[in-house]
Protein backbone atom coordinates (compact mmCIF):
# COMPACT_ATOMS: atom_id res chain seq x y z
CA UNK A 1 0.00 0.00 0.00
CA UNK A 2 2.54 2.29 1.45
CA UNK A 3 4.42 1.88 -1.77
CA UNK A 4 1.88 2.61 -4.37
CA UNK A 5 1.29 5.98 -2.17
CA UNK A 6 4.85 7.36 -3.02
CA UNK A 7 4.86 6.39 -6.28
CA UNK A 8 2.05 9.33 -6.87
CA UNK A 9 5.13 11.41 -4.76
CA UNK A 10 3.88 10.93 -1.14
CA UNK A 11 6.61 10.63 1.29
CA UNK A 12 6.35 8.37 4.28
CA UNK A 13 4.83 11.18 6.77
CA UNK A 14 1.94 12.08 3.98
CA UNK A 15 1.35 8.36 3.79
CA UNK A 16 0.67 8.23 7.67
CA UNK A 17 -0.93 11.33 7.68
CA UNK A 18 -3.33 10.58 4.95
CA UNK A 19 -4.26 6.87 6.33
CA UNK A 20 -5.21 7.92 9.77
CA UNK A 21 -7.45 10.43 7.97
CA UNK A 22 -8.76 7.97 5.98
CA UNK A 23 -9.92 5.58 8.79
CA UNK A 24 -10.46 7.75 11.68
CA UNK A 25 -12.92 10.43 9.57
CA UNK A 26 -12.33 14.17 10.56
CA UNK A 27 -9.46 15.68 13.00
CA UNK A 28 -8.05 17.95 14.21
CA UNK A 29 -4.51 18.63 13.55
CA UNK A 30 -3.26 17.74 17.85
CA UNK A 31 -5.46 14.70 16.73
CA UNK A 32 -3.34 13.75 13.92
CA UNK A 33 -0.37 14.52 15.92
CA UNK A 34 -1.52 12.19 18.46
CA UNK A 35 -2.60 9.34 16.56
CA UNK A 36 0.69 9.62 14.08
CA UNK A 37 3.33 10.34 16.67
CA UNK A 38 4.51 12.96 14.51
CA UNK A 39 6.32 15.59 15.22
CA UNK A 40 3.87 18.85 15.60
CA UNK A 41 6.13 20.65 12.94
CA UNK A 42 5.99 17.31 10.35
CA UNK A 43 2.24 17.06 11.13
CA UNK A 44 1.14 20.46 9.60
CA UNK A 45 3.82 20.58 6.88
CA UNK A 46 2.29 17.31 5.34
CA UNK A 47 -1.22 18.60 6.34
CA UNK A 48 -0.02 21.42 3.72
CA UNK A 49 1.39 19.58 0.81
CA UNK A 50 -1.41 17.54 1.30
CA UNK A 51 -3.75 20.17 0.67
CA UNK A 52 -1.67 21.69 -1.85
CA UNK A 53 -1.86 17.97 -3.75
CA UNK A 54 -5.79 17.91 -3.49
CA UNK A 55 -5.67 14.77 -1.17
CA UNK A 56 -6.73 16.38 2.19
CA UNK A 57 -9.89 19.56 2.35
CA UNK A 58 -9.96 21.50 5.71
CA UNK A 59 -13.23 23.06 7.74
CA UNK A 60 -12.70 26.40 9.46
CA UNK A 61 -14.59 26.06 12.70
CA UNK A 62 -14.48 27.55 16.18
CA UNK A 63 -12.04 24.95 17.51
CA UNK A 64 -9.60 25.19 14.43
CA UNK A 65 -9.65 23.43 11.43
CA UNK A 66 -10.96 19.86 11.20
CA UNK A 67 -8.99 18.17 8.47
CA UNK A 68 -10.71 15.16 6.11
CA UNK A 69 -8.70 12.63 3.40
CA UNK A 70 -10.79 13.27 -0.06
CA UNK A 71 -12.57 9.87 -1.57
CA UNK A 72 -9.70 7.61 -2.23
CA UNK A 73 -11.18 7.32 -5.66
CA UNK A 74 -9.85 11.12 -6.29
CA UNK A 75 -6.27 9.23 -6.40
CA UNK A 76 -6.96 8.09 -9.91
CA UNK A 77 -7.63 10.81 -11.30
CA UNK A 78 -4.71 12.83 -9.95
CA UNK A 79 -2.96 10.24 -11.36
CA UNK A 80 -4.21 10.97 -14.49
CA UNK A 81 -3.48 14.43 -14.47
CA UNK A 82 0.04 13.91 -13.26
CA UNK A 83 0.97 11.17 -16.48
CA UNK A 84 -0.91 14.03 -18.64
CA UNK A 85 1.82 16.61 -17.38
CA UNK A 86 4.78 14.53 -18.01
CA UNK A 87 3.56 13.33 -20.89
CA UNK A 88 3.56 17.20 -21.60
CA UNK A 89 7.54 17.45 -21.14
CA UNK A 90 8.22 14.72 -23.03
CA UNK A 91 8.53 17.28 -26.17
CA UNK A 92 10.69 18.99 -24.52
CA UNK A 93 12.96 16.16 -23.79
CA UNK A 94 12.92 15.19 -27.10
CA UNK A 95 14.55 18.17 -27.92
CA UNK A 96 17.43 18.09 -26.00
CA UNK A 97 18.33 15.09 -27.00
CA UNK A 98 20.27 15.66 -29.67
CA UNK A 99 20.12 13.64 -33.07
CA UNK A 100 22.55 15.10 -35.37
CA UNK A 101 25.43 16.78 -34.59
CA UNK A 102 24.84 20.37 -34.48
CA UNK A 103 27.95 22.77 -33.74
CA UNK A 104 27.20 25.00 -30.62
CA UNK A 105 28.63 27.99 -29.66
CA UNK A 106 29.25 28.68 -25.59
CA UNK A 107 30.54 31.53 -24.06
CA UNK A 108 30.48 33.17 -20.74
CA UNK A 109 30.70 36.46 -18.80
CA UNK A 110 32.57 37.58 -15.47
CA UNK A 111 31.89 40.22 -13.41
CA UNK A 112 29.53 43.25 -13.85
CA UNK A 113 31.62 44.24 -17.33
CA UNK A 114 31.31 40.77 -18.64
CA UNK A 115 27.72 40.96 -17.75
CA UNK A 116 27.59 44.17 -19.39
CA UNK A 117 29.24 43.26 -22.16
CA UNK A 118 26.53 39.91 -22.20
CA UNK A 119 23.36 42.13 -22.27
CA UNK A 120 24.58 44.83 -25.13
CA UNK A 121 25.44 41.39 -27.24
CA UNK A 122 22.10 40.14 -26.20
CA UNK A 123 20.70 43.49 -27.45
CA UNK A 124 22.58 43.49 -30.62
CA UNK A 125 22.44 39.98 -31.74
CA UNK A 126 18.74 39.70 -31.06
CA UNK A 127 16.73 40.82 -34.56
CA UNK A 128 14.46 43.35 -34.94
CA UNK A 129 10.58 42.62 -34.05
CA UNK A 130 12.32 39.44 -32.42
CA UNK A 131 9.72 38.07 -29.83
CA UNK A 132 12.24 37.19 -26.56
CA UNK A 133 10.96 34.73 -23.68
CA UNK A 134 11.89 35.21 -20.36
CA UNK A 135 11.87 32.94 -17.02
CA UNK A 136 13.11 33.16 -13.67
CA UNK A 137 13.30 36.71 -13.08
CA UNK A 138 12.29 37.50 -9.08
CA UNK A 139 12.78 40.65 -6.57
CA UNK A 140 16.12 39.09 -5.32
CA UNK A 141 17.76 40.26 -8.38
CA UNK A 142 17.55 43.79 -7.78
CA UNK A 143 20.04 43.12 -4.71
CA UNK A 144 22.27 44.36 -7.13
CA UNK A 145 21.34 47.83 -8.50
CA UNK A 146 24.17 48.31 -10.74
CA UNK A 147 22.82 45.41 -12.23
CA UNK A 148 19.05 47.28 -12.92
CA UNK A 149 20.63 50.20 -13.70
CA UNK A 150 22.52 47.91 -16.40
CA UNK A 151 18.99 46.69 -17.47
CA UNK A 152 16.79 49.97 -17.26
CA UNK A 153 19.81 51.01 -20.21
CA UNK A 154 19.56 48.05 -22.42
CA UNK A 155 15.38 48.00 -22.00
CA UNK A 156 16.19 51.27 -24.17
CA UNK A 157 17.38 49.38 -26.79
CA UNK A 158 14.91 46.57 -26.93
CA UNK A 159 12.13 49.65 -27.26
CA UNK A 160 13.81 50.78 -30.59
CA UNK A 161 14.59 47.13 -32.06
CA UNK A 162 10.64 46.51 -31.24
CA UNK A 163 11.40 43.18 -29.13
CA UNK A 164 8.38 41.37 -28.15
CA UNK A 165 8.65 39.91 -24.78
CA UNK A 166 6.75 37.03 -22.71
CA UNK A 167 7.99 36.67 -19.16
CA UNK A 168 7.26 34.76 -16.85
CA UNK A 169 7.99 36.66 -12.89
CA UNK A 170 6.86 35.26 -9.52
CA UNK A 171 4.43 37.53 -8.55
CA UNK A 172 3.19 41.71 -9.43
CA UNK A 173 5.07 42.76 -6.24
CA UNK A 174 8.05 42.03 -8.11
CA UNK A 175 9.69 45.54 -9.16
CA UNK A 176 10.45 44.15 -12.47
CA UNK A 177 7.07 43.85 -13.50
CA UNK A 178 6.49 47.50 -12.48
CA UNK A 179 9.06 48.92 -15.01
CA UNK A 180 7.94 46.52 -17.92
CA UNK A 181 4.36 46.64 -17.62
CA UNK A 182 4.93 50.82 -18.23
CA UNK A 183 7.15 50.26 -20.95
CA UNK A 184 3.95 48.35 -22.70
CA UNK A 185 6.21 45.79 -24.65
CA UNK A 186 5.67 42.94 -22.55
CA UNK A 187 2.89 40.36 -21.99
CA UNK A 188 3.61 38.83 -18.12
CA UNK A 189 2.61 35.93 -16.59
CA UNK A 190 3.35 34.69 -12.88
CA UNK A 191 4.10 31.25 -11.14
CA UNK A 192 3.37 32.52 -7.68
CA UNK A 193 5.12 33.20 -4.40
CA UNK A 194 7.75 30.93 -3.89
CA UNK A 195 8.94 30.68 -7.76
CA UNK A 196 12.86 32.43 -6.93
CA UNK A 197 15.82 32.10 -9.30
CA UNK A 198 18.91 33.69 -8.78
CA UNK A 199 18.95 33.28 -12.82
CA UNK A 200 16.89 34.87 -15.83
CA UNK A 201 16.63 33.22 -18.86
CA UNK A 202 16.38 34.53 -21.92
CA UNK A 203 15.74 32.62 -25.49
CA UNK A 204 15.43 34.01 -28.73
CA UNK A 205 16.09 32.34 -32.29
CA UNK A 206 18.84 29.77 -31.83
CA UNK A 207 20.27 31.38 -28.49
CA UNK A 208 20.40 31.00 -24.96
CA UNK A 209 21.13 33.60 -21.93
CA UNK A 210 21.53 32.65 -18.69
CA UNK A 211 22.24 35.81 -16.44
CA UNK A 212 22.70 34.94 -12.81
CA UNK A 213 21.51 37.78 -10.71
CA UNK A 214 24.41 38.49 -7.96
CA UNK A 215 27.16 40.29 -6.22
CA UNK A 216 29.19 38.36 -8.61
CA UNK A 217 27.26 37.75 -11.39
CA UNK A 218 28.20 36.21 -14.68
CA UNK A 219 26.36 35.41 -18.02
CA UNK A 220 26.20 31.68 -19.70
CA UNK A 221 25.57 32.24 -23.74
CA UNK A 222 24.49 29.31 -25.70
CA UNK A 223 23.79 28.86 -29.26
CA UNK A 224 22.30 26.20 -30.47
CA UNK A 225 19.10 25.29 -32.05
CA UNK A 226 18.23 22.11 -30.88
CA UNK A 227 18.54 23.74 -27.53
CA UNK A 228 16.80 26.83 -27.59
CA UNK A 229 14.13 24.93 -29.21
CA UNK A 230 14.27 22.66 -25.70
CA UNK A 231 14.02 25.88 -23.77
CA UNK A 232 11.32 27.47 -25.77
CA UNK A 233 8.92 24.51 -25.25
CA UNK A 234 9.65 24.07 -21.56
CA UNK A 235 8.76 28.03 -21.10
CA UNK A 236 5.65 27.45 -23.15
CA UNK A 237 5.09 24.62 -20.56
CA UNK A 238 5.29 26.90 -17.60
CA UNK A 239 3.57 29.42 -19.48
CA UNK A 240 0.04 27.52 -19.28
CA UNK A 241 0.52 26.85 -15.96
CA UNK A 242 1.38 30.77 -14.66
CA UNK A 243 -1.07 33.04 -14.35
CA UNK A 244 -2.07 36.41 -15.54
Amino acid sequence: MNDGLKLLGLSNNEIQVYLVLLKSGSLTGTEIRNKTNLANSRVYSSIDSLTNKGLVTYEKRARGKIYSAVDPEVIESLQKEREAKIKKCIPFLKQIKNNEIRATETAVFEGFQGFKHAFYKFSEECPINEEVFIIGFSNQTYKNEQLANLLRDVNKISIKKKHKFRMILDNKENKFYERRSKEGISKIRFMGNGFISPAAIDIFGDTVYMFMWDENPYVFRIKNKNIAQGFKVYFEFLWKQAKP
